[in-house]
This record gives structure tokens, sequence and C-alpha cells, in this order.
């Protein structure tokens, strides 16, 4: 079976460099729709057997103009919480949290946003074991997930194989972007890479 995964599309808070998360959702940006669109045509002659989406409203947004089929939320997609300081300009975090900021981008194996309240990297995997191994085990061939950057990069690696050191060694997954997996037997294969239609 294959997973495609897609990143929503970029936003206003994603223009402006805020911290959007669990909690906090802006507007898809304009030019995004025509990015949306090269990935719907990208997707088309593919028959999914399911459509998961992360309930937050700009990955749920994403999916609707992706797809004509029906899309069910999937709480396990939702973006990584970053507590306190969703809603906050991503300079400003750095600048009161550096080391946390700079783990969460370039070391999440050194992660802890106790701090500030965020959710631990450990809870994040968690969300994604759970989903790729009912995906494992189904007899579905080709499911398509939508979901976010932070949370997208570290259980789509994680789910490939990738240590805690390795999870953000390509760098975080780009707006309208598809990464492919392909199960094999108890485990699943990253083919494809954050790849830009």
């Amino acid at each position: 079976m294959k997973i495609y995964f897609v990143r929503h599309g970029k936003t206003e808070w994603n223009l402006a460099r805020r911290l959007q998360g669990q909690k906090g959702d802006s507007p898809l940006l304009p030019e995004a729709l025509t990015e949306i669109e090269r990935v719907r045509d990208f997707l088309a002659p593919i028959k999914f057997d399911e459509i998961l989406s992360s309930p937050q409203t700009r990955a749920l947004t994403t999916a609707k103009l992706l797809t004509d089929c029906a899309i069910k939320r999937d709480q396990r997609l939702a973006e990584w919480n970053f507590g306190e300081l969703e809603g906050w300009f991503i300079a400003d975090a750095i600048a009161k949290y550096p080391k946390e900021m700079h783990d969460s981008r370039f070391e999440l194996d050194k992660f802890d946003g106790r701090a500030f309240g965020a959710e631990s990297v450990s809870s994040v995997l968690a969300r994604f074991d759970d989903l790729g191994r009912e995906l494992l085990h189904s007899e579905m061939d080709n499911v398509l997930l939508i979901g976010h950057g932070a949370s997208g990069t570290a259980g789509m690696r994680h789910l490939s194989g990738f240590g805690l050191s390795e999870l953000r060694a390509a760098g975080g997954l780009a707006n309208n972007t598809v990464t492919i997996l392909e199960g094999c037997k108890d485990h699943f294969e990253l083919k494809v890479w954050d790849q830009k239609l």
C-alpha cells in the first residue's frame, strides 16, 4: 500500500512567519490555490481507498480542493501543539526560547517544549505510529493524507524508519508538496520526499 502525504497550502500566517499549531489557523493565500490545482492534477489518476485530513481548517480546505471524494477528519494528522507559542511570530519565539526553537527545527531528539506547554516529540510520533499500524494492516492500496509541516515532517520520516536525530535532517516539508511512502510487510519505505509540482 502507498501513502500520499500532502502538506496544506500556504496560509497568511505562513507568509507572516507565525506559529499556527493546533489552535491557530489562517486562510490560504490566493497563490496556494494554483499550487493545489497542480497537486490535484498529479493525484487525479490515482484511485484512493481513503482520504484522511487533519481537522485544522487550513488542511481541510486544502483537502476539499484536492478531491471531490469523501474526506475523513483524523486528529492523528493534527499539527504539533506548540502551547503558548501558537500565534507568535517565529522571530519572537526564537528570541525568547532560542534553544527550544532551534531544536524543534533541527534537532528533534533534543527538543523539550515544556516551558511553553508544547506537545512532546513522543506524543507526535505515537499519533503517527498508530495511524501507520492501522494503514499497514488494512486492505487498502492507496491512501491520501493531508496534514502539516512540523508534525508531518516528523511523522512521515519516523514512519520511514529514520531515528530521532534524523527526523529534520532533510528539512521541513514545504506547502503543497507530495511525499510518498510504500508499505513493505511491517514497515514503510520512503519513495518520494517533499516533491514540489
